[in-house]
């Protein structure tokens, strides 16, 4: 019976409560400024029409005005 309780893998619920699990999980660094519309710039005609699309789609509700970024 003790040889099968120095086996034992603990659960992930178990792994989740101990109190030595660290509280989070260190992310890969990257450089410079982040850019949500790196992905869907290739697919817009231009880098406006991609802030526009952008202001577009987070427009709620209808109502509120599209709000377009740094457009000049």
């Amino acid at each position: 019976m003790r040889e099968f309780m120095t086996d034992h893998h603990p659960t992930k619920a178990q792994e989740d409560a101990d109190p030595n699990t660290p509280p989070a999980k260190r992310a890969p660094h990257e450089s410079g400024k982040p850019d949500q519309l790196k992905d869907k710039e290739k697919d817009a005609e231009n880098r406006q029409e991609a802030l526009i699309d952008e202001g577009v789609e987070e427009t709620f509700p209808a109502s509120d005005p599209v709000s377009a970024k740094r457009i000049t």
